[in-house]
């Protein structure tokens, strides 16, 4: 009871014999702003750092607090000495408060001038940054000409909306920043031969990039863009794959594909900033040609020709009666009409026999969908009197079909030997090796080696001058060739007329289990038209011997047809301004049943036709490669015109390159049939380019796939320029931090409130 009584005056009593509660020291924030370390991760920086000043408002609470401070005013009572243990105890309390509300009270002015002066944190400002580098990795590949997803311009297509794209976030950069482009479809190159500070010179050399490039070799082009970076001026540098990432480019890559060159990049010092910006296309529907084959590269006059195409429906919707107009010359010559079902296809025949020798164009053309750049396909043809090829035979025997050229001779001239009414392009002269004389080399195109057991004298040397001299040669192998000498006069290390060294003979060890050709995608000239089983099936073809060649490692050399026992059958070595093709089998049935399969014939004059026209143009080209044409050496600084399928023209002039002579245009951006005519005769050489058939499949990885391929490569996506801008501002101005602050301050602010309140209810 007289405790409770003393209570207010024991209050009175601990309030006035409070004494300074504390001591406290401050500093004033001084930012200084200097080029830290490259290994720093982040740095702070203010938008409007003169607000700054306000903080020193906290020495209003501080000087408030000074000045009520009051002295000791000491009262003796009787008592007193009753109460001291629960003085102490509530004078302890009342220290901790007080401090809590004066540091609370100083906190919310600095608080809040820290929120005003919006404070940014950043990690590129730690580099060192007034300026960056930026590499761009642009797609230019065929599919970026497709209409845009998201676009202010109607029409504009997947490549006007990069561009712009990269304009704006060009013109964001930062004072003395450095920028080059990586054209990033087909062969990935630079754009400039150097990075440039200039914000107007990649605008204007992108308005002359067609994006007609073939398919995004994604590692190709991470390896360009590394290459790039090490040029790099600044510190500071950032990657962006610009592009609609077409799924037959980038789906394996999402399913797990390595990218060994990317992870090279991401790995550099200092870590380059890496983001996957993707364009999107709306189209959804699309119709193409995807390939066409011509039975034949040369043809007689009046002989027939074979074409076959096919259209592919790339979308989801059935189309019906599409017209397709075969075109010859520019002329057009039939129509035939072709109907798909969604995502299916359908395969067309024609045939024309041209009544003219010389150069001639074929077009295939289909109408029906919106994008009509893959909607046309086009080739030359070559129309000759006559092809004139030797046969040299190393065995001939008396027997039906036993030598060595006796097949051979069938398949060059099947009209000739069924006596048919037809004209057979090639004419040959077979002539044995002992009866072999110098002057038949002469007025031939092509030289087949069969079986032969060596070349002696004047022969040898003759031979090599005339494939040098731009001639064609087919070597066949057979059970009488000396090994030894093969490889030391016609492979010679490398530099004679073999495209490889021969290791000995090898043959199937089981007769019920004989070698196969390998089944595979053929790229090579002469045996595109066996992609296509009608064209005739090449692994029914049975092989019980073969010559085995040595590892091939020379880059004139290739492999056109392999056994699947991981052995080459056929290679071709370029040699002087000629070709020579060497074949691991004989020509007749002796080691193998090839010359009895159906698909000998057109396999055999296609092979010969190769050789015989390797000199001349070829039938069609890409859109993105080069005329790159041989001459005569009379031919050196014969200027040439170039025209074009709109009729614009270009100058070129032949130049010597080693000890031949070439002319060579840039890099072609258009497909269409072009004409080369030499100053001065007025003779034209057609020539045909086409878009590469693999990029009309439009259809786009999922936004998503993206995205978990940039987390996997510790890389950030953007799906449009809103989004890599606002990615952008984090990453170079860094993140803003008034919002935490001001809920921070709003706390402050409540619980200065409940504190006050509390003291003084005590």
């Amino acid at each position: 009871m007289e405790i409770a009584r003393a209570r207010p005056l024991l209050r009175w009593a601990v309030r006035t014999r409070q004494r300074p509660i504390y001591n406290l020291q401050f500093s004033v924030f001084n930012f200084q702003f200097q080029k830290p370390a490259a290994s720093a991760s982040a740095a702070l920086s203010f938008l409007n750092a003169i607000v700054l000043a306000g903080a020193a408002a906290f020495l209003i609470p501080l000087i408030i607090h000074l000045l009520n401070k009051r002295k000791v005013v000491t009262v003796r009572w009787g008592a007193m000495h009753l109460l001291h243990q629960v003085i102490r105890q509530r004078k302890r309390k009342m220290k901790i408060e007080q401090l809590l509300l004066l540091i609370t009270r100083i906190s919310i002015p600095i608080i809040l001038a820290l929120c005003l002066a919006r404070p940014v944190l950043t990690a590129l400002r730690s580099l060192g940054l007034g300026s960056s580098s930026l590499i761009v990795m642009l797609d230019d590949s065929f599919s970026m000409r497709a209409p845009a997803e998201k676009t202010s311009t109607p029409g504009a297509s997947v490549a006007d909306q990069a561009r712009n794209d990269l304009q704006q976030i060009s013109q964001a950069l930062p004072g003395g920043s450095a920028e080059q482009v990586i054209l990033s479809g087909g062969t990935p190159r630079k754009l400039l031969d150097q990075a440039t500070t200039t914000r107007d010179i990649v605008p204007k050399k992108l308005a002359d990039v067609p994006s007609m490039s073939g398919p995004v070799l994604a590692n190709d082009a991470f390896q360009a863009a590394t290459a790039a970076l090490k040029d790099a001026p600044n510190a500071a540098r950032e990657v962006v794959i610009m592009s609609d990432f077409q799924e037959a480019d980038w789906k394996a890559i999402a399913e797990g594909a390595a990218l060994p060159a990317l992870e090279s990049l991401s790995k550099q010092e200092p870590k380059p900033q890496i983001t996957f910006y993707r364009i999107g296309s709306d189209l959804a529907e699309n119709l193409s040609i995807a390939s066409a084959d011509l039975s034949a590269m040369v043809v007689a006059e009046t002989q027939p020709i074979g074409l076959r195409v096919r259209i592919k429906n790339h979308g989801k919707r059935p189309w019906q009666d599409i017209p397709v107009h075969l075109e010859t010359d520019g002329a057009r010559l039939r129509t035939a009409r072709v109907s798909l079902a969604p995502e299916g296809e359908a395969v067309l025949s024609f045939t024309h026999a041209f009544d003219k020798v010389g150069d001639h164009s074929l077009s295939v053309r289909l109408e029906g969908d919106s994008f009509s750049d893959d909607n046309a396909f086009h080739t030359t043809v070559q129309v000759r009197n006559q092809l004139n090829v030797l046969l040299i035979d190393g065995k001939p025997s008396p027997e039906p079909l036993n030598g060595a050229t006796d097949f051979l001779e069938l398949a060059l001239t099947p009209h000739a030997a069924a006596a048919a009414s037809l004209k057979d392009l090639i004419r040959i002269k077979k002539v044995e090796l002992r009866k072999l004389r110098d002057d038949d080399y002469k007025q031939t195109e092509v030289i087949v080696l069969a079986n032969v057991e060596r070349l002696q004298g004047r022969a040898f040397g003759d031979l090599d001058k005339f494939v040098k001299d731009g001639g064609g040669l087919l070597i066949f192998a057979g059970p009488e060739c000396d090994l030894d000498w093969y490889n030391r006069e016609l492979f010679r290390k490398g530099e004679g007329l073999l495209p490889a060294a021969i290791k000995g003979q090898a043959r199937a060890e089981i007769a019920s289990s004989p070698a196969r050709i390998l089944q595979q995608r053929l790229t090579h000239p002469s045996v595109l038209y066996f992609n296509d089983t009608r064209g005739g099936r090449l692994q029914d073809a049975e092989f019980r011997h073969w010559l085995e060649f040595a590892p091939i490692n020379s880059e004139k050399t290739q492999r056109i047809l392999n056994l699947d026992r991981n052995v080459p059958l056929l290679l071709e070595k370029k040699h002087g301004r000629g070709r020579v093709i060497a074949s691991a089998t004989t020509a007749n049935a002796e080691w193998s049943n090839l010359p009895l399969q159906p698909f000998f014939v057109p396999l055999m004059q296609r092979l010969t036709t190769y050789l015989a026209t390797e000199g001349s143009a070829q039938a069609w080209q890409l859109v993105g490669t080069s005329i790159h044409l041989p001459l005569e050496k009379a031919d050196l600084g014969a200027e040439f015109t170039l025209r074009d399928p709109t009729g614009q023209t270009q100058v070129l002039k032949s130049a010597k390159e080693g000890e031949s002579v070439f002319v060579q245009s840039p890099p072609i951006s258009q497909p269409g049939i072009f004409q080369l005519t030499r100053a001065g005769s007025g003779k034209t050489t057609l020539l045909a380019f086409n878009v590469d058939g693999t990029e009309s499949n439009l259809k786009a990885l999922p936004a998503a796939d993206i995205e978990k391929i940039a987390t996997r490569h510790d890389a950030a996506f953007a799906d449009d320029l809103q989004s890599y801008q606002s990615l952008d501002r984090t990453r170079r101005h860094g993140t803003e931090l008034w919002q935490p602050l001001l809920i921070a301050l709003l706390c402050l602010l409540f619980f200065e409130v409940l504190l006050q309140q509390r003291i003084a209810k005590g």
